[in-house]
Parts: structure tokens; sequence; C-alpha cells
């Protein structure tokens, strides 16, 4: 079979196929149930061919050159002389044309007895289309081939017993009287013919009630004149019962007029209880077939959980290395801060202050990456104009890319607007080009698109795209390129083909959850040595783009407070105290409350004789009550409350700021305090 291998391919290199007997350990629980005889993974380009221990076994293989890797001609061997040619062509077709593989054929076991398998398989091809890796199953089927033989073989006896039964063939006269008959009717009657002939059933038959149902239906045939085919079920003389293919017909005289009848039978007993074998078999298969379909999805969910878990220990392992790094900067610049302080060394104060805020700045860019991706940033869309966004980029990004790299914008004139965070679609590109320039350590071209597309799910690859008119926007780039299996995980959090150090694997994961959570789709194609196009999807947003009037200067005001009371909720209780103490400094008088129950008190127990300013709110909150449930609460017995809602992300789309109620603002943690001093201003200003 070392045929079937046209070519000589350069080796890939597959992350799965070094995890090839890792996977089979992870399934060995449910490789117990039967359903699955063994897994393998064939190298095309290498002729290596792995297999699990199951695998070896079916194939009466060593275990050991099995884990290692062997010829395919080595492990063909074992199959039965009679079905070489068949797989020879079923393999052949596979390499040639890629996709599923399917073939049944006999293997010889370790016990030298051949049995019957089902391998299920797929071939992956590589960039040239040429097959690299042909990953697939074995299913036991030897149990319902000997089933689907024995049935055969049980139809055919069943057609030789009724040839050779010999059949019942009679004459009766209206009255029932039976006139002649052959052998056959005597050994059903168990009585010579002299015995019946002259004589109706009734009086023949020793079974009065089945000789009453037969006579009245030879009655019912002669008064009709039709003749009719039937299955009677006939007690025979030893005591038995039978079952008898009836076909009764009226006898007509050469006037027309009927004078009796004319019946053959014959004993189809053999073949209605092979029929209701044969059911009980069909019945016994479809159970089995129903179990081994149930088995192989309990398989396969064992498999999707395995891999759920990894990639979750993935994340999990990734998010501890780098904010433990964080933290490391953080607590160190504490903590020589302390020292530096209890020497009276003030002038290095502030260096270490500025390696603490930098780690900051670090940790909340990485939360701001990650929340991204799960889709729970607060977003601040709005109709944006994305032809006139890239134009302004332009410039920035031929900076940033650097001089080795052509940068090329195609815009179409009529592009439709988006209902987007233009923030952070401006973050997204930059994000994109970033990417595509180090995939061009030599220089290359950037290329920049922009297009309006209606697309439909049923002719495209991404179930999850909604239907109707998208703005699409394409990124591409000549670089090098990346294979099938980088690609399929170009957006899992932390994954990066960069050194070590030189990117955390966050980027295009960002980019895919901002543009999900804005309701569109993106894609990535790529092809080793040509290039990558990361394609985004965003839904058309059916009004005008509205042109800004530029704001009028405003004279700037101290953010000094004249002693309006600010109500601060917030189940951490480090962050309600930084708050008070930044608001106190100001000149605020502050409440504080750690539940959205004690601040909903407290705006109610207030309402009488005192007033509140401004209410400052975490969202998650503790207790069953959330902080926009307890702001919605309050505004009923203070209408027209200032309220600023903090938080870590936003749960639903309705802290959007374009789905926020007046005089409600959303500040994102970590914050400056000069940011939290202007919103708290602007929002009492705009209360009054």
């Amino acid at each position: 079979m070392s045929n079937v291998i046209s070519g000589d391919h350069p080796s890939e290199s597959h992350p799965l196929d070094s995890q090839a007997q890792e996977a089979s350990e992870r399934l060995q629980l449910a490789l117990d149930s039967g359903a699955i005889v063994g897994t393998w993974v064939w190298d095309v380009p290498t002729d290596r061919f792995t297999a699990d221990e199951r695998f070896a076994r079916s194939f009466g293989l060593s275990v050991q050159m099995c884990r290692e890797g062997l010829p395919l001609e080595l492990v063909t061997q074992s199959i039965h002389p009679e079905d070489v040619s068949r797989v020879d062509e079923a393999i052949t077709l596979a390499l040639a044309v890629g996709g599923d593989y399917r073939c049944e054929y006999r293997v010889l076991n370790t016990d030298g007895v051949y049995r019957w398998i089902e391998a299920n398989g797929r071939v992956e091809t590589g960039s040239d289309g040429r097959a690299r890796r042909f990953p697939g199953v074995l299913l036991d089927v030897n149990s319902r081939r000997a089933a689907e033989v024995e049935r055969d073989r049980v139809t055919t006896l069943l057609r030789t017993f009724t040839a050779a039964v010999p059949g019942v063939v009679y004459a009766k006269d209206l009255e029932g009287r039976m006139l002649v008959a052959n052998q056959g009717t005597s050994l059903l009657i168990g009585k010579p013919p002299e015995f019946y002939l002259g004589k109706t059933d009734y009086e023949f038959f020793d079974d009065k009630a089945q000789a009453q149902v037969i006579m009245a239906t030879d009655r019912r045939i002669m008064d009709s004149g039709q003749g009719e085919q039937l299955e009677e079920v006939v007690n025979l003389a030893d005591g038995s019962a039978a079952t008898w293919l009836s076909v009764k017909t009226p006898l007509v005289n050469a006037d027309g007029n009927v004078i009796g009848l004319i019946g053959s039978s014959i004993d189809v007993s053999a073949r209605v209880k092979a029929e209701a074998a044969l059911q009980e078999l069909n019945q016994t298969l479809e159970q089995r077939i129903a179990q081994a379909i149930l088995e192989r999805e309990q398989i396969e969910e064992v498999l999707r959980h395995s891999q759920k878990m990894e990639a979750v220990g993935q994340l999990t392992g990734g998010i501890a290395h780098d904010f433990n790094n964080l933290l490391a900067g953080i607590s160190g610049s504490l903590e020589l801060i302390s020292t530096r302080l209890g020497q009276g060394r003030l002038t290095d104060v502030e260096k270490y202050v500025n390696v603490a805020q930098g780690a900051v700045r670090r940790a909340a860019s990485l939360t701001h990456r990650l929340l991204a991706f799960s889709r729970r940033q607060t977003l601040s869309p709005q109709v944006t104009d994305v032809n006139g966004l890239i134009g302004g980029m332009e410039e920035l990004i031929t900076r940033t890319v650097g001089s080795s790299i052509e940068l090329k914008v195609t815009a179409n004139s009529e592009l439709w607007p988006a209902l987007i965070d233009s923030a952070q679609l401006e973050n997204s590109l930059l994000n994109l080009c970033l990417n595509s320039r180090d995939a061009m350590p030599q220089g290359g071209r950037i290329v920049i698109e922009t297009a309006n597309e209606w697309l439909d799910p049923r002719l495209d690859s991404e179930p999850a795209l909604i239907a109707g008119e998208h703005l699409c926007i394409r990124v591409s780039d000549d670089g090098m390129g990346m294979s099938s299996a980088v690609v399929s995980k170009a957006f899992d959090p932390f994954f990066t083909t960069k050194p070590i150090g030189a990117g955390t694997g966050l980027g295009l994961s960002m980019v895919y959850g901002f543009v999900r959570q804005s309701g569109g789709q993106i894609k990535v194609e790529s092809v080793e040595g040509q290039g990558t196009t990361v394609v985004m999807h965003l839904p058309r947003h059916i009004t005008q783009v509205v042109q800004q009037e530029p704001a009028l200067p405003v004279a700037s005001e101290p953010l000094i407070g004249q002693g309006e009371i600010v109500l601060v909720v917030d189940d951490e209780a480090s962050v309600r105290m930084l708050v008070s103490e930044v608001l106190s400094d100001l000149g605020y008088t502050i409440i504080e409350a750690a539940d959205a129950f004690a601040g909903l008190q407290v705006l109610q127990v207030l309402q009488s004789d005192a007033r509140i300013d401004l209410l400052i709110s975490d969202i998650g909150l503790p207790g069953g009550m959330n902080g926009r449930q307890m702001a919605n609460a309050a505004r009923e017995c203070r209408p027209g409350l200032p309220v600023l809602f903090i938080t870590g992300y936003a749960e639903t789309s309705v802290l959007d700021k374009c789905h926020l109620e007046p005089l409600t603002e959303v500040l994102t943690k970590p914050f400056g305090l000069d940011a939290l001093a202007s919103q708290i201003k602007d929002l009492i200003r705009a209360g009054r």
C-alpha cells in the first residue's frame, strides 16, 4: 500500500501530532465503552503512522511500534486479502481529494481471527493542496456485520422452505362442500380424501369456530364475484397453528354464473416467524446503533470538555503569569517606598511611585484586553464615518509601522455608516497593522480596504453572522502568512507565535471580542509564505453621519467642591476609602455605604430633610440588588439624581453610553483620580 503516498512533501510541524498519545490517554475511560476500538494519526509526508494501544490490538501490531510510529505498509498487512484492494482505493481517493474517509474491512486480530471494523477519518491538506495529516478512529462493526449475514441466511432459508412446502388446492360448490382436493389438503386436515369430499368445513373441521370463519369468507367471495388474497390462521390436525396465504377465486360456469369457489393455500408460518425474527433483529440492530451513537456522543463530549479545560488552563495560566509580574512591580515599589520613607530618603520615592503606576497601567491594559475578548467592556458606540476614521489614522499608522512598510488605503466612496465605538475601532485597526508589520520583518505592504456587502449565512462559512447589509474592512499584508493550525488559534487569548516577552497574545483576541460585541464578525484568511488578510464585518447603521460642530472653548474651573453631599456605594472597602479621601480633599461631604440596600436606605431616610447631590456606585454589588437597580429605585424618590457608575466591566449593553439615562455616566476601573474629580464636577453642575 506504499503506492498511495505520492511525491516528496516537505514535512510540516503540526502541534496536534505530539498530542496524539496524550489525547488517547485522556479518552481511555471513554474508549472502555467498546464503541471506539482505536484511534490513529498518519503524518502523510513522512509516512509516520501512530496509533493507540487498542488500535494495535485490533491490527495485531506491536503497541510500542504504534506509539513510536511505523509505515502505513506495515499497518495494512493485517487487512484481509479480499479487502486490501478496496481499502487501497479508498485511501488513494481520500488522499487525492481530501476531506472525510470511511471504509469497512476485516483485520486480523491478535487471537488470529478476522473481525470487521469501520475506519472513519479525515484527510487534512496543506496550503499546497496536498495531503498532510490523516487522523481517524476505528469502530467495532463485527457484531452488526454478523447480524446482517445471519439475516441474509434466514431470508434464504425462508424462501427455500416456502417453495418446498406442499400447497393446498381445492374446489367447493355453492354450499361450501368440498368437490376436489390435492394431497396437501389431506395433510392439512389430517384425513384421507374420502373423509372430507362432499362435506363442508363445519362438518370435517374439529374447530367449529375456525370452520365458521372460513365458510363466511368463502360465502363473501362467491356473493361478490371478486377474488381475494388473504392470510388465515389454521389449526392443524396435530394441534399446532399455522398461517396460510390463501388465494380464493369464484368458480364460474360457461354462462358466467358463480357455481362455487377455487382455492389454493401455502403455509407461510415460517415466513411470518422469520419476519418477526427479522423485525426483532432489526430492532436489536437499531438499539445497538443508537447505543453506539450515544456512546460516541458521550466520548465527543468528554473530548470537548477536555479541550475546554485545557483552554481554561491556558487562559488562567497566562493571566496569572502576567499579573504576578505586575503585582511584583507594584509590591516591590510599595515596599521600597515604605523603606525610603522610614530612612527619610524622599528623593527616590517618586521613581518608585512611577514604577508602581506604570505596572497599574499595564494591568489595566491587560484587563481591558480580557474584557474586550469576553465582550464585557464598556463601549461608547456612535454613528461613525469609517472612511473618515481610517483617513485620519493614515499618518499615525505610517509612523507606527515604520518606513520599510508601504501603506495603501482603498476606500469605497459610498461606504455605509456604522454604529461603533470609534476609539475601539481605531485601536483594533492599529493592532491589526502592527501584527502585519511584525509579519514583514524585511518590509512589505499593508492594504486597508472598505466595501459594502450583503451577507447570506447560507453561503457563508460563519453561521454566527447575521444576514443583511454590512460594511467590510479588510487589512491585508504580504508577509509570512500562517498555517491552518495557527489560524485556528489566532483569536485564542494568550496564544502568540512571537518570542517570549515580545507579546501577550491578546491583540487579536481583543479585536475579536470588540467586533463580536459590536454585532459583527471577524475572520482570518492566510496562506503561508503569501500573506494574511483579516476581514471585519460590521452591521450597517441606517442613519446619516452627523457632523459635529467644534465645541466652543470653556473657561476651566477649579475642581473644588462647595460642601456638596456625595453618597459612595461600593462593597470594596479600599475603593470606598480612596474615593472618599479624594472627594473630602476636594471639599465634598461624603456618606459611605457597603451595599445597595444600605445605600438605598440612606437615600430614603435623608430624602425629607437633606439633599444628595450625587450618587457614586459600583455596578456589581452583593445582597441581590446591583448598582443599576439601586439607582433606578433612588430616582423614584429623588427624580433627576445624578449617578456615576464605577465598574470593572459592563454586564449588559444598557451601560453603553448610548443607552444611559440623562445625568448618568460610567467610569471604568481602574481610573485616574483627576478623571474621577472631573466627572463628579460635571455631573453635579449638570444636575443643578
